[in-house]
């Protein structure tokens, strides 16, 4: 019995120290996987006068058709010079955004000098991979130069929040380890086709890894045939789920299954189709479960968001509601997801300037300046529109902070940074262009800024902005805005 056990032990080792790939494979893959070499500068979005600290950083990429390099959109974001680099070679070449879908965490580069491709053989995709089957990550991690590959099995895949985007998508989780560096490699399957892309890994695991699964880079690649990056769609309703026998008895469900409508945001894909109340049933034919699930074909259940990324902006969609206990279809257009508090990328950071204070807009980039754990320590005033944002005022096209106050004669003794402005002059403020707008084109002699938490600045304009020319030359600040 021993020897049994012995020999079949033996025998298992065995079987996994097969290569997983062979050479001519390793060969093909080794030519198209490159090293990414990011110099990045960051906007400053608690300074917005200022940029950020200039800083390096590296990644992973993959060849595909058309000479293209897929990657992560982390390794190149904020990116102000690229330089790409294949295996076993030293020659540096210097590439450019084409493409960039940060909901997705993906970018294609391009490189000009037709030099760099010669010998490249350009990698393919294949389909969604099942729980235990084998993945080989490739890339650059940290701990060495050379090309790297990490063995693994797919654990699961479900539908979660992207780490770079806090939009969540279909992905992909590996017991392969994601390091620094690997970000932007591809994942391949047992017949050398790409899987997955790198993006992120689970902080504080132990080898738990996550892929940007084939499904979502092919949505990113059909968006971007017609010339322009649209994005992925969202309908716009908030839902609570219908799983208390109650609940169900209320909406007289009897053996159906389905969600209820709870909000619909500003500017939802489902306004005017669906309202508060409704019980959605069914998307696009796919029957959606008490605690907003559906079924993925041979791999478990997943959240039904599914449904609408696999989307693109401008589809319409199929809803089966139940209304006063009637049954019905409808269908509308999808639109690109807008949150009220946005999580910007590749734009500069806006601010405007008066008497000293700085506003800006509520973004989860400015929130980020509390550090990596911000969504504790940021003040619970400004995390609580994007924990809420049903309850806002649908109105608003944004919210408004005020940021910092830098002392000067007129704004001295005032100590309310870090809170949301309610109005001006009696005026509810919109957006930073309308708060602008009110304290530029104010006729009064005071101006009156009224903050959320129930207190109030008052300044005199001409005096203030009178002070804002000695702050600007102290604080180097080149323009009063920038909306």
């Amino acid at each position: 019995m021993s020897r049994f056990i012995i020999w079949f032990t033996i025998a298992f080792v065995s079987v996994w120290a097969a290569p997983f790939h062979n050479k001519q494979q390793i060969n093909d893959i080794s030519t198209s996987v490159v090293k990414i070499y990011t110099t990045s500068v960051a906007q400053n979005y608690h300074k917005p006068w200022q940029k950020g600290i200039s800083s390096s950083s590296s990644g992973t990429g993959v060849v595909i058709e058309g000479n293209l390099i897929l990657t992560a959109a982390h390794v190149v974001n904020n990116g102000t010079f690229i330089q790409v680099k294949r295996s076993n070679e030293a020659q540096k070449y210097t590439a450019k955004v084409k493409w960039i879908a940060h909901e997705a965490d993906l970018a294609l580069l391009e490189v000009d000098d037709a030099r760099f491709f010669k010998g490249v053989i350009e990698q393919k995709f294949g389909g969604l991979p099942y729980r235990q089957d084998g993945v080989v990550v490739y890339g650059y991690p940290v701990g060495g130069d050379e090309l790297s590959t990490t063995k693994g099995i797919v654990s699961r895949i479900e539908h979660m929040e992207y780490a770079h985007s806090f939009m969540d998508h279909l992905i992909i989780q590996i017991d392969a380890p994601i390091n620094p560096g690997n970000s932007g490699g591809p994942a391949f399957d047992q017949e050398g086709h790409i899987v997955g892309i790198a993006i992120q890994a689970l902080t504080g695991s132990n080898g738990i890894g996550y892929l940007v699964p084939v499904e979502v880079i092919k949505h990113f690649l059909s968006d971007i045939e017609d010339g322009k990056y649209d994005g992925f769609p969202a309908d716009g309703i908030y839902i609570q789920s219908l799983e208390n026998k109650n609940i169900r008895d209320f909406y007289k469900l009897g053996e159906r299954t389905g969600v209820l409508v709870e909000h619909l945001a500003k500017n939802a894909s489902a306004k005017g189709y669906v309202q508060k109340e409704d019980v959605i049933l069914a998307v696009d034919d796919v029957p959606i479960a008490g605690d907003n699930t559906m079924k993925l074909k041979n791999n478990g259940r997943i959240s039904s968001n599914y449904l609408i990324r696999r989307h693109q902006v401008g589809d319409m969609l199929k809803v089966k509601i139940l209304r006063d206990n009637k049954e019905m279809m409808v269908s509308f257009p999808l639109k690109k997801s807008s949150p009220i508090v946005p999580y910007e990328h590749d734009k500069s950071a806006r601010y405007y300037l008066f008497g000293g204070i700085v506003f800006v807009p509520l973004t989860v980039n400015y929130l980020q300046g509390w550090g990596r754990n911000w969504y504790s320590k940021a003040p619970i005033g400004l995390l609580y529109p994007i924990l809420n944002q049903k309850d806002l005022d649908q109105n608003l096209d944004e919210l408004v902070v005020l940021s910092s106050i830098l002392p000067n004669e007129e704004n001295a003794d005032y100590a309310e940074a870090g809170n949301i402005v309610s109005k001006v002059n009696g005026t509810k403020v919109l957006s930073l262009k309308h708060l602008a707008d009110l304290i530029e084109k104010s006729k009064e002699q005071y101006v009156k800024i009224e903050l959320e938490n129930s207190k109030s600045i008052i300044l005199d304009k001409a005096k203030a902005l009178e002070a804002d020319k000695k702050t600007m030359q102290q604080y180097g600040i080149g323009k009063k805005m920038c909306l």
